[in-house]
């Protein structure tokens, strides 16, 4: 008997140990929110080229959206690019989805811009997003990008300054933690192009990646976004903006 309650204890202690070193788990937002109409895409940012289409753009069920881009190379080319998306309802679902155009060869350092939960606003989605290229406008050395919070009565409102948590600096590439995260590489030299920008109400739900025409690995030349408007269900509408 006492051999059997000391396993008891024990067992107990190992589920309250683990428990306290979990950290908690992600829940549902408690007003729910849904997206409405077609996925509406936005003009370009860099140059065309042969496109793709990254992202969950017009799901009826699990909606997700738009938090993060990051960019990896090989031999000097983006060839390599990851859309981070989040259920809208529940910060415990992301999902990421790549387009990969290296050659399956060895890839650099990742440079990536995003509003991760860590630092941003619960419900942080991009609305916007810009590319710097490089000096031959040929491929994208920068992201950046703009983001709004769905707050619970669906008004889309701007992150500010107050509303970042952490700070961040990272080694080898410049990053900035900001109300527009942006990340680029050494050949970005400020050569900023316009925004992609969704319109007013609308968050992105995909992104249209452009890449230039030839082998592997191919270059990534510009993005565009796909938006749906932000609702309270059973509205069909978006708070009056």
């Amino acid at each position: 008997m006492k051999l059997r309650m000391m396993i008891i204890f024990t067992l107990i202690g190992v589920v309250l140990g683990l428990a306290k070193a979990l950290p908690a788990c992600a829940e549902r937002y408690s007003q729910a929110m849904t997206l409405v109409g077609p996925a509406e895409p936005t003009g370009i940012s860099g140059f065309s080229g042969s496109t793709f289409a990254v992202g969950v753009p017009d799901s009826r069920a699990d909606e997700y959206a738009l938090f993060g881009i990051s960019s990896e190379e090989r031999r000097d080319n983006p060839c390599y690019v990851t859309i981070k998306t989040e259920n809208i309802n529940d910060s415990g679902q992301p999902l990421e989805l790549k387009k990969a155009l290296c050659g399956g060869k060895e890839r650099s350092s990742e440079m990536k811009a995003e509003f991760k939960n860590a630092y941003y606003p619960p419900r942080t989605f991009v609305t916007r997003v810009k590319v710097c290229l490089n000096n031959q406008n040929s491929r994208v050395k920068g992201i950046k990008l703009h983001g709004q919070i769905i707050k619970d009565d669906g008004e889309l409102v701007d992150v500010k300054p107050s509303d970042i948590k952490v700070p961040e600096k990272k080694s080898g590439l410049d990053v900035i933690l900001d109300t527009e995260p942006e990340a680029f590489r050494a050949h970005c030299n400020d050569n900023w192009k316009p925004w992609a920008q969704c319109p007013a109400g609308q968050i992105a739900t995909a992104a249209i990646l452009h890449f230039d025409a030839g082998n592997e690995p191919r270059s990534l030349t510009g993005v565009a976004l796909k938006c749906r408007r932000v609702a309270l269900p059973g509205t069909g509408a978006v708070r009056a903006q």
